[in-house]
């Protein structure tokens, strides 16, 4: 009896084209069946490896050609199910990479939200998914974005992936692939609305960062950013907090170098 119910399961929620479903999904298909006795059916296919149970009471169908012991889902989704009902983006390293700003992947999901998560990480099948919060005045500039020709996830817009990475360069692989990623998209990153985001962020460490690596890069400079250089605090935050916490001291910028500037240039230019 027990394998016929796992069967209609999947079959059901296959059928609706629904990888992934809650326990409550599932009482609402069989509402005339024990709820205790569709809890243990659910154990059971996690134990087979016909499920992945993603959460509480959150499962994701393995698909039958895959290897139950090796098969893991694309993360991105996850992240959605993860946060179905609740208001959040992928942000940072996992947002450059879905906009195609990286080529080394990491096994790691950083999704912002604006409720704060605890535990702030937990791994599912080797993959680390972390939760980032924002406050409500750094929690914009996201939208629904394809991953593939049938999926689309939230993620942040490239403007505001390059704010978030410069807000906190260790949550995006560090300085050498944020000025690597920024050179190789300045065709096109729309750089007004990218001011327009860092003003809108308040953090004075991103603009200082953002400003440096126009200067490093050769970008274009705008007669704008001596304007925000005027404004800014006379502090001295790290240029990346991937690195240590010393290094001389810019004065034109309110940096701390604490990494080897040259390590930038050269992933670009040699």
């Amino acid at each position: 009896m027990r394998n016929i119910v796992s069967w209609d399961i999947i079959k059901k929620f296959s059928g609706y084209d629904q990888d992934c479903f809650t326990f409550q999904d599932v009482l609402l298909e069989y509402p005339n069946v024990n709820k205790i006795y569709l809890s243990r059916v659910l154990s059971r296919m996690v134990e087979k490896g016909i499920l992945i149970k993603l959460g509480r009471n959150l499962y994701y169908i393995v698909p039958p050609s895959a290897d139950p012991q090796t098969y893991v889902p694309d993360w991105h989704l996850v992240a959605r199910y993860l946060m179905r009902g609740k208001k959040y983006y992928i942000g940072y390293y996992s947002a450059m990479q879905i906009h195609g700003l990286i080529t080394q992947p990491s096994l790691k999901e950083i999704i912002v939200t604006n409720k704060q998560i605890k535990p702030a990480k937990k791994k599912i099948r080797g993959v680390e998914f972390q939760f980032v919060y924002h406050i409500e005045q750094k929690f914009f500039g996201f939208k629904n974005t394809w991953i593939d020709k049938h999926n689309k996830v939230i993620v942040s817009d490239l403007e505001k992936t390059f704010v978030d990475a410069l807000t906190r360069p260790h949550l995006s692989g560090g300085m050498v692939e944020i000025g690597k990623a920024l050179y190789e998209s300045k065709e096109k990153i729309d750089f007004q609305k990218l001011l327009g985001y860092l003003s809108h962020n308040k953090s004075g460490a991103s603009k200082k960062r953002y400003l440096f690596l126009v200067e490093l890069l050769g970008l274009a400079w705008m007669n704008h950013y001596n304007e925000i250089l005027k404004e800014m605090r006379p502090s001295f935050p790290v240029l990346d907090t991937t690195g240590p916490n010393n290094g001389r001291k810019d004065s034109k910028f309110g940096l701390k170098i604490n990494i080897d500037v040259n390590t930038i240039k050269n992933s670009i230019f040699t």
